[in-house]
C-alpha cells in the first residue's frame, strides 16, 4: 500500500508507519506552463502591407465591375459624394491658382485632366473589392432598417413646429406682460422708442 509501511520494535512486534512507504500520497505532477501566443513578426505585417498597397495599385488599372448586381446604391451615392469633394477641390484650385494666372490652355486644360484622373481613381475606388463588399454589407444594413412612412414623418413634423410656434407665441407673451408691468411700476422707462433700459 503506498505511502503505509511496516517494520518491527525491538520485542519482535510489527508496527505500521503511515507516512512511511515509496511515496506521498496526493502530489499533483508538476504541469509544464502554456507558452504564451508569439506575436506576429513585423516583417510578416509590412508584407501585408505592401500587398494591399500594390492589390490597390493593379486595381487602378482594370476596368471590371466587381459584383455588379450588388451594393447599387450604396457604391452610386459613394461615387457621388466623393465626386463632389473632387469637384469642389478643382474649382478651388482653379479660383486660387490659375484663374487669371495662366492661358486658356493651362487655365483649362490642367483642371480637365485633373477631374478626368481623379474621377478614374473614384470610379476604381467604388470597384476595390474589400470597399465594394463593405459598401455591400452597408446597403444591406440600411435595407433592414424600418422607415418610417410618408404619412407618420408629415404628422411628426407638423407636431413638432406647431409644438415651437405656441412656445415662441407663449414666451413672446411672458415677456411683454412682464415688460409692460415693470413699466407700469416704474423699474423700467425707455428713453426712445429703440432701446430697453432700466435708468433708476
Amino acid at each position: 500500500m503506498a505511502g503505509v509501511g511496516t517494520g518491527r520494535d525491538g520485542q519482535g512486534r510489527h508496527q505500521i508507519h503511515p507516512f512511511c512507504g515509496a511515496g506521498v500520497m496526493g502530489k499533483v505532477r508538476d504541469e509544464t506552463a502554456a507558452k504564451p501566443s508569439k506575436p506576429a513578426p513585423k516583417s510578416a505585417s509590412a508584407k501585408e502591407g505592401r500587398r494591399r498597397v500594390v492589390s490597390f495599385l493593379a486595381n487602378l488599372v482594370r476596368t471590371d465591375v466587381v459584383k455588379p448586381n450588388q451594393g447599387k446604391n450604396a457604391r452610386l451615392w459613394t461615387a457621388i459624394g466623393l465626386g463632389v469633394l473632387v469637384a469642389a477641390g478643382i474649382y478651388r484650385l482653379y479660383e486660387q491658382q490659375l484663374k487669371g494666372e495662366y492661358g486658356p490652355a493651362v487655365r483649362f486644360g490642367v483642371p480637365a485632366a485633373l477631374l478626368a484622373a481623379l474621377g478614374w481613381v473614384v470610379f476604381r475606388v467604388v470597384q476595390y473589392p474589400p470597399f465594394v463588399d463593405f459598401l455591400i454589407a452597408t446597403e444591406a444594413e440600411m435595407n433592414k432598417v424600418s422607415w418610417t412612412s410618408k404619412a407618420d414623418l408629415y404628422r411628426a413634423t407638423t407636431v413638432v413646429l406647431v409644438t415651437v410656434l405656441v412656445i415662441a407665441v407663449y414666451l413672446f407673451g411672458v415677456d411683454w406682460l412682464w415688460s409692460w408691468l415693470l413699466k407700469m411700476i416704474g423699474v423700467l422707462r425707455f428713453e426712445d422708442s429703440s432701446g430697453l433700459g432700466s435708468n433708476a
